[in-house]
């Protein structure tokens, strides 16, 4: 499960990643930049250096194959929407997943999230939404490391969730600043 990650830590480096109906959000809206390095122009609310971040870090995923995790949860957010191209890529990207799991030869879960998510029902937690809770129970859940979302409000609470559940609450420049060290290993 999740460890405290210290930049020149390759071993530390988080290796399952859920992301956030934000992320699958930001993916899906500037995929052309992301995955092609097409040009885009920043809707409000993006900050373009998570939208570079995410490139960067998908262009090291292409190598590195690290998990990229969402859920049955994600998939109602993103139906709630009511776009259909983005329910579908969704659905590419929760096949994704599913092919990371069934690489395993053993369960890719130890067991220890599902209590861990327990907690996220606590008062102590009151402060996050439902959307979010049940996002982040999937993610603890799944035992991944690191929950990468552009949510600045849920990323101000990041210490307190790392402290009680030990997932890390990450923004896409957070989580490429841990792997920028170590990117030119997979080129």
């Amino acid at each position: 499960m999740a460890t405290d990650f210290k930049k020149n830590d390759f071993e530390a480096l988080p290796k399952r990643i859920f992301l956030d109906s934000s992320i699958l959000q930001t993916l899906h809206t500037y995929g052309g930049f992301i995955y092609d390095g097409e040009s885009f122009d920043v809707k409000e609310g993006i900050w373009p250096e998570n939208i570079e971040a995410l490139r960067n870090i998908f262009l090291v995923q292409s190598r590195a194959l690290h998990e990229f995790a969402l859920s049955e949860n994600s998939l109602i957010e993103v139906k709630n929407k009511g776009d259909t191209s983005y329910l579908q890529w969704a659905f590419e990207m929760l096949d994704y997943w599913q092919s990371c799991i069934r690489r395993y030869e053993n369960s890719p879960f130890g067991g220890q999230g599902i209590s861990l998510a327990g907690k996220l029902e606590e008062s102590q937690f009151g402060y996050l939404g439902t959307k979010d809770r049940k996002l982040i129970q999937d993610a603890t859940i799944l035992e991944c490391d690191v929950f990468l979302t552009i949510d600045h409000k849920l990323s101000k609470n990041a210490g307190h969730i790392h402290k009680e559940i030990g997932i890390k609450i990450l923004m896409p420049t957070q989580y490429w600043s841990l792997l920028r060290p170590w990117a030119s290993l997979y080129f």
